[in-house]
């Protein structure tokens, strides 16, 4: 296979190998990030790494899949490591010779990508989420380790998470990560501890001895001598006299000859050159290079630095589309947490065991919810699981719960009635909620799915929920 050069300028080039289109750019060549989703990669050459960094970090922190996973080659010709850098971007080549090198790069994450589903997420940490959880499936990434870095607020960076951010406000991308964590997307072990300004979440301090009493770090120290023979105690200066670098006690005239022998030094005192006061035990304070603040060390906010790992229920999320996180859907009024789901759940199969009543749970399934969010921006999204509980919460009885399993499968205790009426119940609300979606959204297509459990007291409340959700979407 052949390539050919279009050159645009002598700093920018579109590359042609077989079916594919590199576009080619080097020294300082101005580019509209838009462009880069027109080109099946991104081969970029620069001996200013600042040019390098601002343009790769600009691809990755596009909001466009078309444009944050598309490949990225760097274009070495002497070999060098280019930290954070090298992390952002796909490979690397010696020289243009070498697209074939760079066509089989594209050709695998193009794969990888073709088995994506993209949905508009309901929240800004679940789009960072679903942006993380897709460049490392894309580059068939397992962990995710933090870099020291000089150019980091926080003295770390995860660099296809912390694109994203300000630098002043990379310090959000360890909420991200954490939430990620607890929705079960990513795993961590710790790997290292920082300290941030308790005013703006900076890690560059300067700590510093400050006197007790003003907080100046204008402050000098001097020994304290004992004196063995007269037992006198004082600071250096005491025993200093004018006419030679001798040291004389002031209290006997005696003179000071061998340490350990004469005299000792048993301690330091300190004397503030701003207030003069005196003390021997002085504070530490942390200044932040990038606020200004200064506060004792006691303030600042100790933050734990983990290395992550993508998860299987991880890499599903990616393949089948990350909508929403736990903390979001918990805010929807008039549900319960799952969690606290699963609890009453489990005290309602021990109540069973001594009413011999009937009760039931209810599962009401979006099974093309993919499609379905994928139509919606994070509002209407918003919008349309507010209807769908609303409309449950109505035709059900007070003392029964609701709860999200997930973004697109909600749970719903029926206490105390027949399996029949359960059944009865559950169609009529979603014939509600299809005319509901029919006149609120127009052409959005929503197909429910519904499951009806009835509570058996001699199973556990593990097993009726793993009855209920079995091959729901």
């Amino acid at each position: 296979m052949k390539h050919v050069a279009q050159h645009k300028d002598n700093t920018q080039s579109i590359l042609e190998y077989g079916d594919y289109t590199f576009l080619y750019l080097s020294n300082l060549s101005l580019v509209q990030i838009e462009e880069v989703q027109f080109h099946s990669a991104v081969i970029i050459e620069s001996k200013n790494l600042d040019y390098v960094r601002l343009l790769v970090s600009s691809i990755r922190s596009s909001q466009s899949p078309d444009i944050y996973l598309k490949p990225i080659v760097l274009l070495k010709r002497e070999p060098v490591d280019i930290p954070v850098i090298d992390e952002l971007a796909d490979g690397s080549i010696r020289n243009l010779d070498e697209l074939k090198t760079v066509a089989q790069i594209t050709e695998r994450i193009s794969n990888r990508v073709h088995d994506l589903t993209f949905t508009n997420s309901i929240s800004f940490e679940a789009e960072m989420i679903t942006k993380l959880i897709s460049l490392l499936y894309t580059k068939e990434q397992k962990t995710i380790d933090p870099v020291p870095y000089v150019y980091s607020n926080i003295n770390y960076y995860y660099p296809l998470l912390s694109v994203n951010f300000n630098r002043t406000e990379e310090h959000s991308a360890l909420s991200v990560l954490q939430i990620a964590e607890d929705e079960g997307i990513l795993r961590s072990e710790y790997y290292d501890r920082v300290y941030l300004c308790s005013s703006c979440s900076s890690a560059h301090l300067s700590y510093r001895e400050v006197c007790p009493k003003c907080s100046s770090s204008n402050t000098t120290p001097d020994d304290i001598i004992h004196h063995f023979p007269c037992g006198y105690v004082g600071p250096m200066k005491d025993y200093k006299n004018q006419i030679d670098d001798k040291l004389d006690c002031p209290k006997c005239n005696k003179r000071l000859r061998h340490i350990g022998v004469d005299y000792d030094k048993p301690s330091v005192i300190y004397e503030c050159n701003h207030c003069a006061h005196k003390f021997q035990d002085y504070y530490v304070n942390a200044k932040c290079l990038s606020c200004a603040s200064d506060k004792a060390v006691d303030q600042l906010k100790s933050i734990e630095i983990r290395s992550y790992r993508l998860t299987k229920k991880g890499e599903l999320a990616a393949v089948k589309g990350f909508v929403t996180t736990t903390k979001d859907i918990d805010e929807t009024v008039g549900t319960i947490k799952y969690d606290t789901f699963k609890t009453m759940l489990k005290y309602e199969i021990e109540r069973l065991k001594q009413s011999q009543g009937e009760s039931n749970l209810c599962a009401i399934n979006i099974s093309n919810s993919s499609q379905v969010y994928s139509k919606l921006g994070s509002e209407l999204q918003k919008s349309l699981l507010k209807d769908l509980v609303s409309v449950i919460r109505s035709n059900i009885r007070s003392s029964d719960v609701i709860a999200f399993e997930s973004s697109s499968t909600i749970v719903v205790s029926m206490n105390d009635l027949p399996q029949r009426i359960a059944k009865k119940i559950t169609v009529e609300m979603v014939h509600i909620l299809e005319d509901l979606i029919k006149a609120g959204f127009e052409d959005l297509d929503v197909i429910f799915e519904t499951r009806i459990v009835q509570l058996d007291h001699s199973k556990t409340h593990e097993a009726h929920l793993k009855e209920l959700l079995a091959d729901l979407s």
